[in-house]
């Protein structure tokens, strides 16, 4: 496909050309000098001065790229298509009426590979605008990845024989590795859009947005039948979202008033997983030949909404917005087992008739009555309801493998309601700096969880720059408090958990939060700008659970730009991240000992650093860009047990860290007025540990009570180029 690519641009970069070849032809024998001198290649005196690294919108560049990896060319291609080959990319069309009545664009990059873009988009100035995006996003995870599994949709089957071998007892899983076959293992997002506004007065406007979405391919997929036989296959997908936007805005200088409609509809063509079990062929009352799971069901969400705003005296807006959105799956309900030995429970009923309500508003006021003073105050409100039919369920199969019975009785019909408020005051008397001091309430209700609402208040207080053009800085101060009530610790013994334990999205929490920055422009050469954030998050009523995390942020960078066109700059990163949890490893009848509490705290140190330079133009006609980018993050786990306690002394985890460094360079010369030369070149190495995804550690497809696909984290380095011929028109 790329060749015809290329044959096809190739012409089109012929016809482009001779125009100007034409045009360069003398008309008298007199200005033949000047005529061969530019069809020779060199650049005559009217050069354009513009950059050859500034985007125009009459340009294309076909050409080819290469790529050499040693180590693991999934992730270095991850969500991109560095193959090999020829490459027509980065063309930019544009076309308008003299007078402004119209005007066309057109965008087209990595033509023929799977990362391809393109875009289009017309407008008949202050009536109609129309636009188009075909986009294609991969993901790439491994191309070292294999399976026994013979087919790639569902049910994913294994021979038989191999099966029936290890069920009988005479082999073990290790029969698998020799008919276990290697594919990569990749998938694909293909996204189209289609916009269109119109305005049929000034003061209105009409506007209709369509979205479809196909995601298809393979994802690594835990297919477990329990810890005494882990299963991870290659997980077939394949669905497609269709999302629609109607909506109508009618305003003056005054007032707005919007109303507007969303659909979403989801439909997944593969809605269930079904298996083979590596340990046996047939089923039988303990276990399972087949295992079966449902996927994302095929669903809708439908939308209304209306949003408004008005303009008083005192120079004071109100702006208003509320929705009503209907969610719904009515998808037919699984089975419990498909193991065929084990009893038959019936099911609730015959689909899901899965159904909620969600109603969105918010509410905003801006005020500035006098010079000095700005107002602001916000309300949100979101509800989400619940309407399901209450689904009764007294047994159940776990894993395929027995029958139990339900602590719950079924599932709870989870809901929630969230409020918020925020308002503020901003005094700027003590110019250049503006002071400003805020309050916020949050309030969240639930169905269904143990706290059945929690409220926090929110302080903050921060100070500003104003007025002033060679320094700009903002400072501010958080704290908030949250606090649950309505705590029911029945439904944690219900589900085998310590009454104890918290959840941390809605315990008790006290914040502390605190943010800087300082810009600083001293002249036109310079830029200077530094950084600095942190914060601290207690859960004092969290016994079990999260008990504390801390947040440190630090940034410097500098810029600079001389007249000569030489540039550069520099910036650093540096972010620290810490939580402790504290959890019982104990047996029914030992919960109540503390001697058996264990902890862990973990830490995630990040270092980013990032310089480029931008020569001067090299004897006029060649430019240069380089860049150096270098990040390294690293966690550490520390695990503590109660001295003197029951728990031996627990086995650290090693620290996982990764490594990217990115080194890219840029240079183009300029060919003619009309023609360039690019060359890019891309070095990049990375560097990986992680103690689950080791090779090390999963050094084949089959571990002591698993079967996996292989999929680690491997390390690797890469040498990219490309090349080109950017024409420019």
């Amino acid at each position: 496909m790329r060749r015809l690519v290329l044959a096809h641009f190739g012409c089109c970069l012929g016809l482009a050309l001779l125009p100007s070849t034409v045009r360069a032809q003398p008309t008298d024998q007199s200005a033949a000098p000047p005529a061969a001198a530019a069809t020779s290649g060199t650049v005559d005196a009217e050069a354009p001065t513009r950059s050859l690294f500034d985007q125009t919108w009459h340009q294309f560049q076909v050409g080819g790229r290469f790529n050499d990896v040693n180590g693991d060319p999934a992730r270095f291609q991850r969500y991109q298509d560095y193959r090999d080959g020829v490459l027509f990319t980065d063309f930019r069309y544009a076309n308008e009426d003299p007078s402004g009545a119209w005007l066309f664009r057109g965008t087209a990059d990595n033509v023929g590979f799977r990362d391809q873009r393109f875009s289009v988009n017309y407008e008949r100035t202050g009536r109609v605008k129309i636009s188009g995006l075909w986009d294609e996003i991969p993901q790439f995870y491994s191309v070292d990845t294999q399976t026994p599994y013979i087919n790639n949709l569902s049910p994913l089957m294994l021979d038989d024989a191999t099966q029936q071998r290890i069920q009988s007892g005479q082999a073990n899983l290790n029969a698998y590795v020799p008919i276990a076959s290697q594919f990569n293992l990749q998938e694909r997002r293909d996204i189209g859009n289609l916009s269109f506004l119109a305005t049929p007065t000034p003061q209105v406007d009409l506007k209709a947005v369509f979205t479809s979405t196909r995601h298809r391919g393979e994802l690594p997929w835990g297919a477990s039948f329990g810890f005494s036989n882990d299963v991870e296959v290659a997980l077939p997908y394949d669905s497609r979202t269709n999302d629609l936007t109607l909506g109508a805005e009618w305003s003056n200088s005054r007032s707005m008033m919007r109303v507007g409609y969303n659909g979403s509809w989801f439909d997944n063509i593969d809605e269930t997983l079904v298996w083979d079990s590596p340990l046996r062929l047939d089923d039988s009352s303990s276990a399972p030949g087949r295992g079966r799971t449902s996927l994302w069901p095929s669903n809708m969400a439908q939308t209304i909404s209306a949003a408004a705003y008005e303009k008083f005296a005192g120079r004071t807006q109100v702006t208003g917005f509320v929705s009503y959105g209907f969610w719904k799956n009515n998808e037919p309900l699984q089975p419990f087992t498909i193991n065929s030995a084990l009893q038959t429970i019936a099911l609730p009923r015959a689909t899901a008739e899965a159904e909620a309500h969600v109603v969105s508003t918010n509410l905003s006021l801006v005020s500035r009555p006098q010079t000095d003073w700005r107002f602001s105050a916000k309300l949100r409100d979101y509800d989400y309801s619940n309407h399901m039919p209450v689904t009764p369920i007294t047994q159940y199969v776990a894993y395929d493998s027995s029958v139990g019975t339900s602590t719950t009785n079924g599932p709870e019909l989870y809901a929630h309601n969230r409020f918020a408020f925020d308002a503020d005051a901003t005094w700027t008397r003590l110019s250049p700096v503006a002071v400003t001091v805020g309050y916020g309430h949050n309030n969240t209700s639930y169905d269904a969880r143990i706290f059945q609402s929690t409220g926090e208040n929110v302080f903050h207080v921060s100070a500003d720059a104003v007025g002033t053009q060679w320094l700009t800085f903002r400072a501010q101060y958080e704290y908030g408090d949250r606090t649950g009530s309505g705590l029911n610790e029945d439904l944690l013994i219900e589900i085998g958990e310590q009454p104890d334990l918290r959840h941390y999205d809605l315990a008790d929490r006290t914040r502390h939060r605190v943010t800087g920055q300082i810009d600083i422009v001293p002249n036109d050469v310079w830029t200077f700008s530094v950084s600095a954030g942190g914060g601290k998050d207690s859960y004092p009523g969290s016994y079990f659970g999260l008990q504390n995390s801390t947040v440190q942020t630090y940034s410097a960078s500098a810029d600079f730009h001389l007249p000569s066109g030489f540039g550069g700059g520099g910036t650093y990163n540096y972010e620290r991240y810490t939580g402790l949890q504290q959890s019982r490893s104990a047996s029914s009848d030992q919960a109540n000992d503390p001697l058996r509490n264990w902890t862990a705290d973990s830490t995630e140190d990040v270092n980013y650093f990032s310089i480029f330079v931008t020569p001067p133009p090299i004897a006029r006609n060649t430019e240069a860009r380089v860049s150096y980018d270098f990040s390294y993050a690293q966690g550490t786990y520390f695990y503590t047990v109660v001295q003197g306690g029951p728990l031996p002394p627990p086995s650290q985890l090693p620290n996982v860290f990764n490594k990217l460094q990115q080194l890219h360079v840029d240079v183009r010369h300029r060919l003619t007025n009309h023609l360039a030369a690019a060359v890019s070149y891309v070095y990049e190495p990375f560097r990986v540990y992680d103690f689950a995804f080791d090779p090390t550690v999963v050094n084949g497809i089959v571990q002591p009570s698993s079967l996996v696909l292989g999929y680690v984290y491997r390390p690797y380095t890469a040498n990219a180029a490309s090349f080109g011929l950017r024409y420019l028109w």
